[in-house]
């Protein structure tokens, strides 16, 4: 299928002729993330893995005594164009009984940007709320 036959919204849907399947070069993700702020009330670290080619994200809440592990889940992942080998970011999900917590995360100049959308479910009157993060790979 020529790629002018190809369905899209925008020029950077399409593929060029030299298109190829794209791999999963995620090794820039992969590894313990520290939250560059030691004072957040947010996430305090990120353990990004891989297996079977998915990219999994382990989060860990920072409480006012140490931190909670959230558990590890399956992200969908994204280059940067449409034709990239490489991963450059993910979202994911995480629920739990009383929350949703949407997380986005991406490189830029070797930092990782974790942005995450907490919606309430719980029917409380606590506003939904987003952060957007910093955090530094642990021994890069």
């Amino acid at each position: 299928m020529q790629a002018n036959q190809l369905a899209h919204t925008k020029t950077d849907d399409l593929v060029s002729e030299f298109y190829h399947e794209w791999g999963s070069d995620m090794s820039d993700l992969l590894g313990t993330w520290d939250n560059v702020n030691p004072k957040t009330g947010q996430i305090s670290r990120i353990i990004v893995t891989s297996e079977n080619q998915q990219l999994k994200l382990q989060a860990f809440g920072k409480l006012n005594e140490g931190e909670m592990d959230w558990g590890t889940v399956v992200c969908e992942i994204f280059s940067s164009n449409v034709a990239s080998p490489t991963v450059e970011g993910f979202m994911c999900r995480f629920n739990f009984d009383f929350m949703h917590v949407q997380i986005a995360g991406n490189m830029k100049y070797g930092v990782m940007v974790i942005q995450s959308y907490n919606t309430f479910t719980d029917g409380t009157s606590r506003n939904n709320y987003f952060s957007r993060e910093f955090f530094c790979k642990l021994n890069a």
